[in-house]
């Protein structure tokens, strides 16, 4: 099993001693399962992004500060590590955020529950049933679906993420795809990176659920590879979508 994080969390950010944002500072929230329908959750991840309480967040490649929790596993044995993480995540996420965001994440969360073999999970179970109903309930984090929008629906991650200036995340559920440089031209093929591709995925996640909530906001392009590099260098290989 592999696992990349910040600032040594405990399990999720939420009440934390040691997380990178003030106490009691509002989070957003993003979850990102890899793979595709058919596949087993083999990783996930989690970012968090705070959240100002007046004007919208300007947010550059160099000036981006946010939390982040990622798990892949080698053996499908290992997997009820990985459904038992996101079930913990979002059963705190879903009362102590403010946002909580997804791309498709019903058909995530359903993926995650077809993998725990009956075991019980409060928080996936709690999340996949408001997702369904489109309602948060009262007290509760507001639900962001990223697939929902102005564009074509349901549209892929990266196509979203293309119409907010978001570069650098690979294709969806083709973690063996060539890299891709800013370019756009076709680089030597590495060895896919789960916990990178999963974080990068989140992070777009998070930051498209930011800025259509009017929280963040950029006015050059973002390159979510480079970003997580940088985050998360010590911990994880270089980032599929990153140019050599």
């Amino acid at each position: 099993m592999h696992e990349a994080r910040n600032l040594g969390w405990a399990d999720t950010p939420f009440g934390a001693s040691r997380r990178p944002f003030p106490e009691r500072m509002p989070l957003l929230a993003a979850v990102a399962v890899a793979g595709g329908a058919d596949d087993p959750p083999m990783a996930v991840g989690a970012v968090y992004l705070r959240l100002p309480r007046a004007c919208p967040l300007l947010v550059s490649d160099a000036a981006l500060r946010f939390g982040f929790h990622a798990l892949a596993v080698d053996d499908p044995a290992e997997i009820p590590a990985v459904v038992a993480m996101v079930d913990g995540l979002l059963v705190q996420a879903r009362r102590r955020a403010v946002i909580l965001a997804g791309h498709r994440l019903a058909d995530d969360l359903a993926r995650l529950a077809a993998a725990a073999d009956g075991r019980p999970l409060r928080g996936i179970t709690a999340v996949a049933a408001a997702w369904q109903d489109g309602a948060s309930g009262r007290g509760l984090a507001r639900l962001l679906d990223t697939s929902h929008g102005p564009h074509p629906t349901p549209a892929t991650l990266p196509a979203v993420c293309a119409g907010y200036r978001l570069t650098g995340i690979p294709p969806d559920h083709d973690p063996a795809t060539p890299g891709r440089g800013r370019s756009g031209s076709a680089g030597p093929a590495a060895a896919p990176d789960p916990l990178g591709q999963v974080l990068v995925r989140a992070l777009a996640i998070a930051l498209i659920a930011a800025r259509v909530s009017g929280h963040y906001q950029w006015d050059d392009d973002l390159h979510l590879d480079t970003i997580v590099e940088a985050a998360a260098w010590d911990q994880t290989p270089a980032t599929a979508g990153t140019e050599p």
